[in-house]
């Protein structure tokens, strides 16, 4: 007879059940059947995350990795990384972000953005607590809180209807008029790349201090931003410093996912306490990894300049390819390397739009309910791909749903 160990509570709400009314299912149980229907197939292309073959990490990754590892570098560092790495990170994050980062009191390395977004998360809310977030979102966001046991509350992102005003202000302030004390986003949004203009960075800093409200900023991609667009830190508008917490990391941008580096810039009190959990949580960021973040932001410069320009060509193919049918709308992303379609005219959900997607096009991509309710009917695509292999993933995609639209 076997002992059976009951599911704790906190692992339940991962699951998200409460999701059940908009997509049929808990999310968790959307994402196994796609999961389980992937499977089934050989050689599916995978459109939920970039080809680092095609676009690999920095030179200096590899070199600054090998020789902390072989030269008798430190296998510990303290939990929130190595002196020597945190002193010239903090300088050029200092640069980059236009603040003052004191290596010693405002900075923690992590093993992972993700990571710094869970001890952020963890650092600043309490349970019962609200917490208002952007709808869509990062797909972890909400999972993360539930886990907390906060309470999201859904701030509409409006990349649909206004390229001005990205964010329905009337519902973030009603937010945190009904108590949310904590605000959490991404700047380049993700799934849909919207940059949120230097006007809303600073609107939304005004209320956020008018209210005392936290605000954890999520820019894993602030360095591939398109267009020639203006990116403001939120951390950098008077004022504000004292109450965001900015989360930042090579792995995207930089194709550096591997080397499992994140890191935190926030006030002293918040950083001590993610600290503190990261000690009883991973410990610290890889040590030998650390290493690598000494060149970031600084030796790479050309390296991003060129991503950019490469990136922002794959963005505008796709968005060419699918303007050309009436079955997908979408609108070009401003930054990240996602793009986020709507389909159109066709009585699918999006658990049937994603396994048609494995099953008759090759590919694997996000169905848009894992980004929250505002995401259903969309789906996300990462299109820092090899040209040709992209192209063919794109003409399949159309053929696919361009079977389905002339049923």
């Amino acid at each position: 007879m076997s002992i059976q160990f009951p599911e704790p509570a906190r692992i339940s709400r991962l699951q998200l059940p409460e999701r059940k009314a908009e997509i049929g299912m808990s999310l968790r149980e959307g994402e196994r059947v796609l999961e389980v229907n992937a499977s089934k197939h050989q050689n599916l292309v995978d459109l939920t995350y970039a080809d680092t073959k095609r676009f690999p990490a920095p030179d200096y990754a590899i070199k600054a990795f090998t020789e902390a590892a072989t030269a008798g570098g430190l296998s510990y560092t303290a939990y929130r990384g190595g002196k020597s790495v945190r002193s010239p990170v903090a300088a050029n994050v200092s640069a980059f972000m236009g603040i003052d980062v004191d290596p010693d009191r405002n900075l923690i390395l992590t093993p992972g953005t993700q990571a710094a977004l869970y001890a952020a998360l963890s650092s600043v809310v309490e349970e019962g607590d609200k917490v208002a977030m952007m709808d869509p979102d990062y797909l972890t966001n909400e999972r993360m809180l539930r886990y907390l046991s906060a309470q999201p509350i859904r701030v509409p992102l409006l990349w649909e209807e206004s390229q001005e005003d990205t964010i329905d202000f009337d519902a973030l302030e009603a937010a945190f008029k009904g108590g949310a004390r904590v605000f959490l986003f991404s700047n380049p949004n993700n799934p849909t790349g919207t940059v949120h203009s230097p006007a809303v960075i600073k609107r939304l800093a005004e209320l956020a201090m008018r209210y005392n409200v936290f605000v954890i900023a999520d820019q894993l991609y602030a360095r591939l931003v398109y267009d020639n667009r203006p990116f403001l830190h939120l951390a950098a508008v008077p004022g504000m410093a004292e109450r965001t917490v900015t989360l930042l990391g090579p792995s995207k941008t930089e194709s550096m996912s591997g080397y499992r580096l994140g890191l935190a810039v926030g006030p002293a009190e918040i950083i001590d306490r993610m600290e503190d959990l990261q000690s009883i949580t991973a410990l610290r960021a890889p040590a030998y990894a650390q290493h690598t973040l000494s060149h970031w932001l600084v030796e790479d410069k050309d390296l991003v300049a060129g991503r950019v320009q490469e990136f922002q060509k794959l963005r505008d193919m796709v968005v060419q390819k699918f303007r050309k049918t009436n079955f997908l709308t979408v609108v070009p992303s401003g930054g990240s390397s996602y793009i986020f379609p709507r389909v159109v005219g066709l009585d699918l959900s999006d658990k049937e739009i994603a396994v048609t997607l494995q099953d008759k096009a090759g590919v694997i991509i996000n169905p848009g309910f894992q980004s929250g309710p505002r995401g259903i009917g969309h789906f996300r695509v990462c299109f820092a791909q090899e040209e040709s292999v992209l192209e063919r993933c794109l003409d399949r995609i159309v053929a696919a749903l361009g079977d389905l639209a002339a049923r």
